[in-house]
């Protein structure tokens, strides 16, 4: 999302730099610096050194007067380094992602360290109207004056369909043309429900359906999910892709798309793969936002049978969706010279 705006914001008016937790090199650290921005590494977070976390960002600050504004992503730490930024004459912008999963103890904890940010912050933004009540309730949602939804918006034109662009994916991946090809993307994790995709597969072969499954994504649960396929014979029927630089182009080949997901903030693969005129269904927790397009429906995840149901009846139905994405206000370019105006417009 912040890559999106990034490339498409007049850098001559706004410069996006970045600090992140982690020594690894970044996924996109290479084209930020190409297009001219820094990347600074704070330490992690692990409230045994509250101390030095904090130091380091009153440090960050007193030595870096260049930056007037500081747009927060990370929430579980918001408050701290919002408010150091604040102490030191910074706007502070806090930005929500997402809304609250399944409570368990690292949610909890979570839910305890971002409750103050709520009163650190000047401006807040969210993904959705519900990531912004989540996080920082109903009276700052309701401020007109201080928060908005900020839309996960993308450039609408590249996933336009192209019928020689699938032609061209099904062929690198060894899948004939005339397949049932569907699939998700996201971070392989229990957030993403991804024991209730392989549900979804198994129910879809007891059917006999001939299908392919392509799944985009890695993460934590990769090993049992790779372990669950092979128990329930599906390997041959899934391809995992792993981490891609080219969706636009990767959902060309997808004939379905689903997001059986336990939460979201919005769920923006969704849009993307609305943008592609595909046939999208998602989990019921997924904000009813993400149904940019009549290709969007809503399913509850304890009826599989449903899940499967609906995807055959998607089948073959496909369509060129850019004017609803665009009037649904979901492409870069209205997206991306708002947010300028509006970081340019604050007070100096």
């Amino acid at each position: 999302m912040l890559m999106n705006y990034y490339r498409n914001i007049n850098r001559e008016n706004v410069q996006f730099d970045f600090a992140m937790c982690s020594d690894e090199h970044a996924d996109y650290e290479d084209e930020i610096t190409q297009m001219g921005g820094r990347i600074y590494r704070y330490p992690q977070y692990h409230g045994v050194n509250h101390f030095s976390y904090r130091k380091w960002w009153e440090e960050f600050f007193k030595t870096h007067e260049e930056y007037r504004i500081v747009h927060g992503h990370i929430g579980s730490t918001a408050a701290i380094y919002l408010g150091v930024a604040k102490r030191h004459g910074r706007i502070a912008i806090a930005h929500s992602h997402g809304i609250w999963g399944p409570l368990d103890m690292k949610s909890l904890i979570y839910r305890m360290y971002s409750y103050k940010t709520r009163f650190v912050a000047d401006y807040f933004f969210g993904c959705s109207r519900q990531a912004l009540e989540t996080r920082y309730g109903n009276e700052i949602a309701n401020d007109s004056n201080r928060a908005w939804v900020l839309n996960n918006a993308i450039d609408a034109r590249q996933y336009i369909f192209n019928e020689e662009i699938r032609k061209d994916v099904l062929s690198e991946l060894g899948i004939s043309k005339d397949c049932f090809v569907v699939g998700t993307i996201g971070r392989l994790c229990e957030q993403k429900n991804p024991m209730m995709t392989i549900k979804i597969l198994e129910e879809m072969k007891k059917r006999k359906l001939e299908f392919m499954f392509l799944w985009v994504g890695v993460g934590p649960m990769r090993d049992s999910i790779l372990e669950s396929l092979e128990k329930k014979s599906l390997s041959n029927q899934v391809i995992m892709l792993g981490i891609r630089d080219d969706i636009p182009r990767l959902l060309q080949a997808f004939d379905c798309f689903i997001l059986p997901s336990k939460c979201e903030g919005l769920g923006i693969v969704a849009v993307e793969a609305q943008a592609s005129g595909i046939p999208t269904i998602c989990s019921d927790n997924v904000p009813a936002e993400a149904a940019v397009t009549d290709l969007c429906a809503f399913c509850n995840l304890g009826n599989v049978d449903e899940w499967v149901e609906l995807i055959c009846k998607k089948r073959n139905v496909r369509s060129n969706t850019y004017s609803q994405i665009v009037s649904a206000n979901y492409d870069i370019s209205n997206n991306a010279e708002w947010l300028e105006h509006f970081y340019c417009a604050l007070p100096r």
